[in-house]
């Protein structure tokens, strides 16, 4: 698969991640995704995972529960690389993903499920 190919299916996923995403748990939307996107494309589970928690940040910046400063933060790296993260589909390393993953773990209890 091209460049442009995965790109466009990793925005789908992103698309998908936030709309019906928001009401289901993170297990059950990786595997949505997982059989809807990842048989015929190679996308590897960190992938997956990434666009899953991704989406879940901008939802917490949308909501003001988390600022880029914030977020960069708790990612130990610097504000642009977070912007680059969120807006410019680089891909998160192991590090980056598994503090992404706790962070979002813990700002989601403050959301309130019947309020997205």
């Amino acid at each position: 698969m091209d460049f442009e190919d995965r790109d466009y299916i990793m925005r789908q996923m992103k698309v998908m991640a936030k709309g019906i995403g928001v009401l289901l748990e993170i297990s059950s939307l990786k595997e949505l995704l997982k059989l809807e996107f990842s048989a015929d494309d190679n996308l590897t589970d960190p992938e997956i995972e990434f666009v899953i928690y991704s989406a879940r940040v901008e939802e917490l910046l949308d909501r003001n529960l988390l600022t880029l400063d914030e977020l960069a933060q708790a990612l130990e790296v610097p504000r642009k690389r977070v912007e680059n993260l969120l807006y410019h589909d680089d891909m998160a390393t192991k590090l980056e993903l598994e503090q992404l993953m706790r962070l979002v773990d813990e700002k989601m209890h403050w959301v309130d499920p019947n309020d997205r």
